[in-house]
């Protein structure tokens, strides 16, 4: 689930492909949905055109008599049918702009003027100019145009009023204007329905490509998340693993073998420092106890309470520093390369803790001791190691305290853990970087005093220990005036009244 929520992260790159991927289909089928109107709208217009004209040409090619208009509605019957509505739209003007026809259906909204025809007021007169004693050569043919007459060009024009639209043709010859149109409502329906069509397929599509762009993203980066998955678990205790190349793309087959050989580089350096440092506190030790030894057997031989003694103690102070340090970097190295042994026995932790209060209660008297302590709580652990972590918790809180502060010392039980909590106050405005405070040799800037006896190394290696046993120290807090760390141990032995407790939590 954690992994999804990931994903969903604004800066994703598989959400980002996702997006891009719709917005550009997006305006791909915007621009399609607009071109493919366009071309429906067109291509219904030229076949409405061509019905007009087909209907117009059969009109216009001959003179044709009043007795023919005033029938004109029965042809439209037989063509297309008795239902007037689908009857197309006819007008027909003699050559004086008379009207000799017009449908019983056209529409008061289209007017003459937006045709672009002239037509006079009033009905054609009772004229003999079409009858057949005129034009006896005329209707004597059967079929065809005369050829002395002349058919103008059709024109084609679109009307649109009140939300309503029609498409008319015009066509003329001497005698007669002949004015077909045909309502566009079907048409506009056909387009309606596309775009309802469109409106409903369009999301589908969009969604569809979301998630087909959400797939190939996630499946072209499956080899990140092979490296990402690898490189999370390499530790200074597991340099050894590497990313597999399997059947991965040849795009990725190169960054995965340069961070392999990366690996390989750092495994190999890794090692060697870590070598370094085990084979350097190994050797500094034998000649610093030698050294210590040759200093103590000089403050035996020289006279009591010379100046020459005085400096011999101080000698001795400092070499025991530099073995305590050169101790600490040895189980520093043997921590880092994993090479660090534990001896785990079952401890008393409760007991053990207990015991640290009446040493700091010796050793700072005037310090106030707080304690909230829960009895009989077993951890598995190293007791020296356990012993060396207790100690420098509480070192650093009687080194760092205040005149007149106060240590806590809190152990309980919390999820089937034991969880060490040792606080103290600290000076007001002591510069302490929460950030750095588990760095190797990191001391706050007051505690750079040669006064405060320390080498930074205690809170890393104490550090390094808990997570040697599975378990870890945190710092829990930290204000103005104290600070808190946190030891969190797994249990051996929770006692029985805890044990009756947790049960009948979880009963409820």
């Amino acid at each position: 689930m954690s992994g999804r929520l990931t994903d969903m992260k604004p800066n994703s790159f598989k959400l980002k492909i996702a997006l891009f991927s719709v917005f550009t289909f997006g305006c791909v089928l915007i621009a399609f949905a607009l071109l493919f109107r366009s071309v429906v709208n067109r291509i219904g217009l030229q076949r409405i055109d061509r019905e007009l004209q087909i209907i117009g040409d059969a009109q216009i090619r001959g003179p044709r008599s009043d007795g023919h208009w005033m029938h004109f509605d029965n042809t439209l019957a037989s063509i297309y049918g008795t239902k007037k509505e689908s009857w197309p739209l006819i007008k027909v003007n003699n050559q004086d702009g008379h009207s000799v026809y017009t449908s019983l259906q056209w529409p008061r909204e289209v007017t003459a003027s937006q045709l672009g025809i002239v037509e006079s007021e009033g009905i054609a007169p009772d004229s003999i100019y079409l009858s057949p004693k005129f034009f006896p050569r005329i209707f004597e043919k059967s079929h065809g145009r005369p050829e002395n007459m002349h058919i103008k060009q059709p024109r084609w024009i679109t009307i649109k009023s009140n939300g309503q639209a029609w498409r008319f043709v015009i066509m003329a010859n001497e005698h007669t204007t002949l004015v077909i149109g045909i309502d566009l409502v079907n048409l506009s329906l056909e387009i309606h329905q596309l775009q309802n069509t469109l409106l409903f397929v369009a999301p589908l599509a969009l969604i569809l490509l979301a998630l087909g762009g959400w797939f190939l993203a996630r499946q072209a980066l499956r080899p990140i998340n092979s490296i990402t998955e690898v490189a999370s678990g390499i530790t200074a205790q597991e340099l050894s693993k590497r990313i597999k190349t399997g059947d991965t793309d040849l795009e990725f087959q190169a960054l995965i073998t340069v961070i392999n050989g990366m690996l390989n580089r750092l495994e190999k350096s890794f090692l060697q420092s870590a070598r370094f440092s085990s084979d350097a506190a190994h050797e500094l030790k034998t000649p610093l106890t030698i050294l210590q030894g040759q200093l103590e057997q000089s403050i035996r031989d020289a006279p009591e309470g010379s100046a020459e003694q005085c400096n011999y103690v101080g000698l001795v102070e400092e070499v025991q520093r530099l073995k305590t340090i050169v101790r600490k970097l040895l189980l520093l190295a043997q921590s880092d390369s994993g090479q660090l042994k534990l001896s785990p026995v079952e401890i008393d932790l409760s007991e053990e803790i207990d015991n640290l209060c009446n040493d700091v209660q010796v050793q700072a008297p005037e310090v106030a001791l707080r304690k909230d302590i829960v009895p009989d709580i077993n951890v598995i652990a190293d007791y020296d190691l356990l012993r060396l972590i207790l100690n420098n918790l509480a070192s650093n809180a009687m080194k760092y305290n205040r005149e007149g502060g106060y240590i806590g010392f809190g152990l309980e039980i919390r999820n089937d853990k034991a969880v060490f909590t040792i606080t103290n106050s600290i000076a007001m405005g002591a510069k302490i970087n929460k950030e750095h405070i588990f760095d190797r040799f990191y001391r706050s800037d007051k505690s750079r005093s040669r006064l405060i006896n320390g080498t930074g190394l205690g809170l890393s290696l104490s550090r390094e220990i808990a997570h040697a046993h599975s378990g870890d120290l945190i710092l829990k807090k930290l204000e103005t005036d104290l600070i808190s760390f946190e030891l969190t141990l797994f249990c051996a032995k929770i006692p029985i009244k805890i044990k009756n407790e947790l049960s009948e939590e979880n009963l409820d």
